[in-house]
């Protein structure tokens, strides 16, 4: 409805101040992707090759030549200019915005084109498509991103720092304070260095910058040769900024434009609008990036042959598997028990005894998470879904593990609503017991190159992990981090201490009851007016008060949580959302898309709200107890899986 009100807005400023608009008409002609009449034309972004070549709208497969083509009429003795401009009117800075230079708009995809002549006869006739990187930046270039096996280039690279004697010692040391063996450590590094590599080069990497989803406006300006003469460069060619004011957002040139600015230019909306999504299925497969599996020598698992690293797959998958990073700094003292949680053969007695067992840390194992050993082996391709497998330990009783697993989406988007359909393991058994696992859907940044930098932190910085929440935490002014989650876990509902009281009645050992945490790393940048600093905060938002709590000052994320039923575990699937908007984050979860109610709320008056491009991930994964207190069930007194354990993922959908 805002939207609406917006577009009506400019029109209705158009018709006051060019009461004598020589553009008599301006259609754009969406016949070939829709059979309806309507204002708003919905089309399904086509993904197939979107993973390297970036977002087009519309494709060959969409149109008959992949674009959409639009008519005008001008009327007019003089000799006439005109151009076509469109812009995503759902996730946008208001027009005359400071920020309004980030919105994602366009023109010709030749921005040395600049404006053409009116036909002699005022009949204009041409066409247009929308793409990623739409003003050409140089910072969205890069290598040529074609299928490479990147296993002679690593052992190339570990060659290369071995015989650099400098980073050869500087590996040692990183790989002593990281606990890890030098020669991980060196694999590490040279996939590292060969992922930031990808950086160089003079291809034009559109999938940096992809088309936004939602709806797009279409603007169309004619201007006399005076007025031609006049506009300035950067308005003319989209790609023209400078070092002071940057680029020119050409819809606040020509709609918000006065006096003599006008003069000689009239401007038109088309009363037609293109609402696009995306659908991110595993019809395609799932890549497996081996630069991204921190392990020399590694094989794939031979899966059903829609789960690997081959060419089909690196070119069309949607998903790649997620690896975790394993934080080395925390252990699990693990009892040494092998149990079917989720059937029930572990109760709250069967617990409470374990406490008292194994109170012993010498009776249990030394031990962290795992990742698969065996890449591919733990995700399946199925028909309609993408399993995601928790492997039980029935073969290997001996040597027991918690592996986590996931999968991540390979095509980035900045802003949108991202709704995974997912059915995640249950939480709790029937008793009540948590079975160790936090669900999560979550979006995190898609690269470290520089082209993916977080808007700069004017006011003191953005803090690094590096001393995280301490008093002397480092800060920078711009970072590629960027996170925001649901995370479902089993906690208590109140954080307890000074943060937030816990009533005296409270249970947290509910049999029913488990904590959906929504958070936004805002990587403690103080910018926001209201910053919530330190402690406990509220905010109400649709009547409903939500708490939020950041550890210490220099904490770099900001967390609320909302109570859920475990029951929505057992449905076919669930939905969950994350609506990532300029200026806000709104968290919901539904057993249908219509029926979404919202579980969390943040807006930039006191926390910033990241801008970069972002991935969408789900994982199920073991996270240590002491990452959400207070601790109801500790993971250390839990067992081991004994079978399988299987989540779904469906879709993702973005609009």
């Amino acid at each position: 409805m805002k939207r609406n009100v917006i577009i009506a807005a400019f029109i209705c400023l158009l018709l006051i101040s060019c009461k004598e608009n020589v553009i008599q008409k301006f259609d754009i002609d969406f016949a070939e992707v829709s059979n309806t009449k309507t204002d708003t034309v919905s089309l399904t972004m086509d993904l197939e090759d979107a993973v390297t070549e970036g977002i087009v709208i519309p494709t060959k497969r969409q149109t008959n030549d992949g674009f959409f083509h639009f008519t005008a009429t001008v009327k007019g003795s003089n000799k006439m200019y005109y151009k076509i401009y469109y812009q995503n009117e759902s996730y946008k800075f208001e027009n005359g915005d400071s920020l309004d230079t980030e919105n994602f708009y366009g023109s010709w995809e030749e921005t040395d084109t600049e404006f053409k002549p009116v036909p002699a006869d005022g009949k204009i006739k041409d066409k247009f498509r929308i793409v990623g990187n739409p003003r050409n930046e140089k910072i969205y270039y890069g290598e040529d991103p074609v299928y490479q096996d990147y296993k002679q280039q690593i052992e190339k690279k570990i060659t290369a720092i071995r015989n650099d004697k400098k980073w050869f010692e500087w590996i040692k040391t990183a790989a002593a304070n990281n606990n890890i063996s030098v020669e991980e450590q060196l694999y590490r590094d040279a996939a590292w260095v060969i992922n930031l590599d990808k950086g160089k080069g003079n291809t034009n990497n559109r999938y940096k910058r992809n088309p936004r989803t939602g709806l797009y406006s279409f603007l169309l300006v004619v201007v006399d040769e005076q007025a031609l003469k006049k506009l300035p460069r950067a308005v003319k060619n989209i790609a023209l900024s400078d070092s002071i004011n940057g680029f020119t957002n050409p819809y606040t040139y020509f709609l918000n434009g006065k006096g003599e600015q006008t003069k000689g230019i009239s401007t038109l909306i088309a009363s037609k609008h293109l609402k696009t999504k995306a659908v991110l299925s595993g019809k395609n497969g799932v890549f497996v990036d081996m630069l991204s599996y921190a392990r020399r020598n590694a094989t794939i698992y031979p899966n059903n042959g829609l789960v690997g690293d081959s060419d089909t797959l690196y070119y069309k998958a949607a998903f790649q598997q997620y690896f975790h990073s394993i934080a080395q700094d925390y252990f699990l003292h693990n009892i040494p028990v092998v149990e079917d949680i989720l059937n029930n053969e572990y109760d709250n007695e069967q617990y409470k005894n374990a406490l008292k067992i194994y109170a012993d840390t010498n009776k249990r194992i030394l031990d962290h998470p795992y990742i698969s050993d065996y890449p591919g082996k733990t995700i399946k391709v199925n028909n309609g879904y993408i399993s995601l497998i928790n492997p039980g330990n029935k073969e290997r009783m001996q040597n027991p593990r918690k592996e986590s697993t996931g999968i991540k989406t390979r095509i980035g988007f900045t802003y949108g609503k991202f709704r995974g359909k997912i059915k995640f393991p249950a939480i709790l058994n029937q008793t009540g017991v948590w079975s160790g696992l936090t669900n999560a859907f979550w979006l995190i940044y898609q690269s470290e190159q520089a082209w993916n930098k977080r808007r700069i932190c004017n006011n003191s910085g953005y803090v690094t992990q590096e001393k995280n929440g301490q008093p002397d935490a480092k800060r920078e002014a711009t970072t590629n981090y960027s996170e925001i989650d649901i995370e479902i876990i089993k906690t208590g509902k109140y954080w307890g201490g000074g943060y937030d009281p816990v009533p005296e009645n409270y249970n947290p050992f509910n049999k029913d009851e488990v904590i959906l945490a929504c958070t936004n790393w805002d990587l403690a940048c103080p910018a926001p007016s209201k910053f919530f600093n330190g402690g406990g905060h509220h905010y109400n938002y649709l009547s409903k008060d939500y708490t939020y709590v950041r550890w210490y000052d220099t904490y770099r994320a900001l967390t609320s949580r909302e109570v859920i039923s475990n029951q929505i575990f057992h449905n076919d699937y669930y939905y969950y959302e994350i609506e990532w908007r300029p200026n806000e984050i709104i968290w919901r979860i539904g057993a249908t898309p219509d029926k979404m109610y919202v579980v969390g709320y943040m807006n930039d008056s006191f926390c910033v709200i990241p801008d970069n491009q972002m991935l969408a991930v789900v994982t199920q994964e073991w996270h240590y107890s002491e990452f959400w207190p207070p601790v109801v069930y500790d993971q250390n007194f839990l067992p081991y899986p004994k079978n399988d354990i299987e989540g779904r993922v469906y879709d993702i959908v973005v609009e």
